[in-house]
């Protein structure tokens, strides 16, 4: 039998070679991005979700980066406004072996806000894998926000995420560690639901830096530390949250303390005359030192019972 030389060999190898690689550059610079992009959207509207797409192209093999992404989420409750999210660049990838497996892995790296975001989600049949990084998000840029919040917030919002949850629960692990410097309440519009209290509209009020700290251990994170002073308003949470899946499931259990300090009484007299007018109707969430004080109860993404807690000590809930 003849022997083949291996320089023959070689040439072979390398002309195969070459036709991949000229193969994988041209489907780069050929593929149809538009359609592509015009079949996301029409996939995301038959979700119920409207998505807007400026500009989408490749990046890496197995990667795509959206310019000027708009993504408008349906209100969940009727009467509340859509959930409207804006991102002026996002990244996303995977890889070959993550798109052959059933669980899959994405990398992103997006600029919202005036800051950024990046990190990598796993998600499995029943398990859930984020590691997420925040930096210097400007919360007033985030309509998205007043879903969670109900109020207006700003800020400048810094922080990590780590959430590990398998196909137990019970076994999850994971910390939360959160900043948001210079954080502002309220717009002088808009109005805030409070328990016994009805419609409150707040003049914008300063609630210092706020920090929250929290750890995720056997399937419940427990807030170690939430907590903001400022000039106007003093804001201290504690308590946990016994996850489950999906995560609007995982029940609530907190003692929430809010405490308005006199110059913002001064500055802002509407919410003094209504203070001043609701008293009576909050009297048992008072404390000795003239703070607001709740236990908030129920699920994430259900309806959260509050219960006045004025003559009890701060502390988390058992």
């Amino acid at each position: 039998m003849q022997r083949i030389p291996m320089r023959q060999i070689l040439k072979w190898t390398g002309y195969a070679l070459f036709f991949f690689f000229c193969f994988v550059f041209f489907a780069y610079k050929t593929f149809p991005y538009d359609r592509l992009a015009d079949h996301l959207v029409q996939k995301a509207s038959a979700l119920g979700y409207e998505v807007e797409i400026i500009d989408l192209t490749h990046s890496g093999l197995t990667g795509l980066t959206f310019e000027n992404l708009r993504v408008v989420f349906p209100s969940e409750e009727e009467g509340s406004p859509p959930v409207d999210m804006i991102f002026e660049e996002l990244t996303v990838s995977t890889s070959l072996l993550s798109l052959m497996s059933e669980t899959k892995s994405y990398s992103f790296d997006a600029e919202l806000a005036g800051g950024e975001a990046e990190g990598d989600i796993t998600l499995g049949t029943d398990t859930l894998e984020v590691d997420a990084e925040f930096e210097d998000i400007n919360l007033e840029t985030l309509p998205a926000l007043r879903k969670f919040t109900k109020v207006p917030l700003a800020g400048t919002l810094n922080g990590e995420i780590v959430l590990v949850m398998p196909s137990e629960v019970a076994q999850s692990t994971g910390n939360v560690e959160i900043t948001i410097e210079g954080l502002n309440l309220g717009d002088g519009k808009s109005k805030l639901d409070i328990p016994d209290w009805g419609g409150l509209t707040l003049d914008q009020a300063d609630a210092g830096n706020f920090e929250l700290l929290a750890t995720v251990e056997e399937g419940i994170a427990k807030i170690e530390r939430a907590t903001a002073h400022g000039k106007d308003v003093e804001l201290d949470a504690l308590g946990k949250v016994r996850l489950a899946r999906p995560l609007k499931r995982s029940e609530l259990n907190t003692m929430l303390r809010v405490k308005i300090r006199d110059a913002y009484k001064q500055r802002s007299p509407k919410v003094a005359t209504m203070l001043e007018l609701a008293s009576s109707g909050i009297e048992a969430a008072l404390t000795e030192d003239g703070a607001i004080q709740y236990k908030i109860a129920g699920s994430l993404g259900g309806r959260l019972r509050p219960r006045a807690a004025g003559k009890q000590p701060f502390e988390a809930p058992k």
